[in-house]
This record gives C-alpha cells, structure tokens and sequence, in this order.
C-alpha cells in the first residue's frame, strides 16, 4: 500500500469516528443504538442531581437525557458527549432511552471548579 493511500485512510477513520450522531437517529430508532457507543452534541437544557443518579438532557433537534458520573455542566452550555445508548434505563418504575456518559478521568488536569455546578 502506498504510504499516501494509507495516510488517507488514517485521515478519513479519524474524521468518521470524530462524528457526531443526531439525536433524532437515537431517538427515533432506540433499537439501532442499543448498547453502541455515540458522540452526542447540543445545548444543555436542564439538570438534574439526585442522591443516587446526576443526569442532563440536551437538545439538537431532539432532546436525550444523559446520566453522569462526572460533573453536570451548566445550563446553556453547549456539549459533546460520548456514551453508550441504553434504552431500557430503570428509574422509578419508568424505562427511558438515555446515553450513559463514559467519563475518563484524566490526573494530570486540575478541575475548575468554577465551571462546577452540584
């Protein structure tokens, strides 16, 4: 293979994976995304912490709830997340389509707490 053909597939893998998945497609066909890993990007529209679940909704032409294990982020912020799809969340006796947010944690960068809102 040569070496310019690989480095544009390189180029093009890193582009497709840095996409982002519309939040109709999520919302719209559940079944599809079960258990995948998306990107997911909008405006926070609402936050919601609770003793035993943190949780966001955002909206980009649709709306989808995200729970949490990190921080919530500020109303009217605006976010990428990357989560697994689970469409059979369990909360008081209701199931809901929600993304589970995968939170790496990184020990090098300090939190600014500034941005934090619990």
């Amino acid at each position: 293979m040569k070496p310019l053909t690989f480095a544009a597939i390189i180029l093009i893998a890193c582009v497709l994976s840095s996409c982002c998945t519309p939040i109709a497609l999520i919302t719209d066909h559940p079944e599809r995304y079960r258990g995948k890993t998306v990107i997911v990007k909008g405006r926070v529209i609402n936050t919601l912490r609770l003793e035993d679940l943190s949780f966001f909704t955002i909206k980009n032409h649709g709306k989808i709830n995200i729970t949490t294990t990190s921080f919530l982020p500020v109303k009217d912020d605006y976010v990428r997340v990357r989560g697994v799809v689970d469409d059979k969340f369990y909360y008081q006796r209701d199931t809901i389509l929600v993304i589970r947010e995968i939170v790496e944690i990184d020990e090098d960068v300090k939190p600014d707490f500034n941005r934090m809102v619990n």
